[in-house]
């Protein structure tokens, strides 16, 4: 049970308007998620097709809806009003959990049809954010997609990341794998006003450092690997060109 070591303050059945089904709502005690609501919920699909292609990518996969990151340029916050939401609060308060994101990925990853074409995740709200560090749904994510040899591409805010980077080390040795820092500003102001939750926050073991300049500072706390495929350094950051100016996503 993906429950057993955790501490739960409630829990109760809620229908979240827009979705059909009943979901499990539940709260946690700890400062990082005062004031949350945790929607959980059975998707139908993990794998999303990107149409058009001019992304870089043809597939995302979003195993949560909602981000306690609360960045105020974050471009995701109108998907939240397909749920009947509002994309200013609840965005940042009711959190959608798709518990069953790894189980369902596996499953489409084993069909025939199945091209191992790129997967990108971090494209709509991050998938390290603060519950990740609760659920533990990317490490079976991670290794789905490592045993149907897909490549992977990740983009994140969250420290939580260094959790799995022996995974993603081990995926290029033989995939393209690209894992990637957002760091869009190191002026404290910006980042102050633009990133209110992260500010805070009280740190947790799971989610250190979320600062900008301690994000900046991951890639030199690991060694990395050789290049690998064309791949260069495994992490890294991607960021804006100066403060103020938009993030790079």
């Amino acid at each position: 049970m993906r429950w057993d070591e955790q501490r739960v303050e409630s829990e109760d059945e809620d229908r979240l308007f827009g979705l059909a089904e009943e979901a499990v709502v539940r709260t946690f005690d700890a400062p990082e998620a005062m004031g949350v609501n945790f929607h959980e919920v059975r998707a139908r699909s993990a794998l999303n097709r990107v149409p058009g292609g001019r992304y870089g990518f043809g597939w995302t996969i979003n195993p949560y809806r909602g981000c306690t990151h609360a960045c105020a340029f974050c471009f995701a916050r109108r998907t939240h009003k397909y749920l009947d939401l509002d994309a200013g609060r609840d965005f940042e308060r009711e959190i959608v959990v798709k518990v069953n994101v790894p189980e369902l990925l596996r499953a489409e990853l084993a069909r025939p049809s199945w091209r191992r074409e790129l997967v990108a995740l971090g494209t709509n709200t991050d998938p390290y954010q603060w519950v990740e560090g609760r659920y533990r749904m990317m490490p079976e994510i991670l290794a789905a997609l490592e045993e149907a040899e897909t490549p992977v591409s990740v983009l994140t805010k969250s420290p939580l990341l260094m959790r799995d980077i022996e995974i993603y080390e081990r995926m290029a040795e033989r995939l393209p794998v690209s894992v990637n820092l957002s760091v869009p500003t190191l002026d404290e102001d910006a980042w102050r006003a633009t990133e209110p939750h992260q500010r805070r926050s009280r740190p947790d073991p799971a989610d250190r450092r979320p600062r900008p300049r301690g994000r900046r500072q991951l890639p030199r706390r690991r060694r990395p690997p050789p290049a690998r495929r064309g791949q260069g350094r495994l992490l890294r950051l991607a960021r804006a060109e100066k403060a103020g100016s938009a993030p790079v996503l």
